[in-house]
């Protein structure tokens, strides 16, 4: 049974946890508000409309090991200048805004094993997003991913091209062994990002490989 003071007992540390919970609250919704900063209300991002550095981009297959009826391409931008974005996370320090956006490639298939599609570098436009200064867009380049028919676990056969290259009008070719298609035997959604020559291959493998070419031209305006 409990005695009137175990009773004033509980009422002084019920009152004590109360006063103390009216004390800390506040300092812990704003820890919240300061954490919620970095990755919440992710704006939309303006898109160039009157582009300046536009780029035809044009991809061929040779010696396909089998049919691409997937293929995907991205044009990626990054951030320049990380201070225009929200504060990174109170608790872990990281900065959960993402940094990288992906403008996705229209292409169009001009012939057997040939796409061609456009690109800009300056596909984005340099504004104040998050209250915070304007954020500067940087090209990164684009990317083309060729699967065999798009179904879970298939190969992606990725072939890549920075805006440098982009810009100089560069060609880039990739090697790929064709017993990666349409699935790794090992990895399932296996990404593969080919080697620069077939002499980069063990020789017994160099007549087992097929290539991706991608290649850029200045746009007249």
């Amino acid at each position: 049974m409990r005695t009137p003071i175990d009773l004033r007992r509980a009422d002084m540390r019920a009152r004590i946890a109360t006063i103390a919970w009216l004390l800390i609250a506040p300092a812990i919704l704003a820890i919240a508000a300061c954490s919620s900063e970095s990755g919440a209300g992710m704006p939309t991002y303006k898109h160039n409309t009157k582009p300046s550095r536009v780029f035809a981009l044009a991809v061929r297959i040779d010696n396909a090991p089998g049919p691409f009826a997937s293929l995907h391409g991205t044009m990626q931008y990054d951030i320049a200048n990380s201070a225009c974005l929200p504060p990174a996370d109170f608790f872990s320090g990281v900065q959960t805004t993402p940094i990288s956006t992906f403008l996705p490639i229209s292409l169009k298939r001009t012939g057997e094993g040939r796409y061609e599609g456009e690109i800009a570098l300056d596909g984005l436009v340099d504004d104040d997003y998050f209250g915070r200064g304007v954020c500067r867009f940087k090209a990164v380049g684009p990317s083309v991913s060729l699967r065999a028919t798009g179904a879970a676990g298939e190969t992606r056969f990725v072939v890549r091209l920075d805006a440098e290259a982009v810009e100089a009008e560069a060609t880039k070719t990739k090697y790929y062994w064709r017993g990666g298609y349409p699935r790794d035997p090992r990895v399932e959604d296996f990404p593969d990002h080919g080697l620069d020559s077939p002499d980069d291959f063990l020789e017994p493998l160099r007549d087992e490989l097929f290539s991706v070419t991608i290649q850029s031209s200045k746009v007249n305006p």
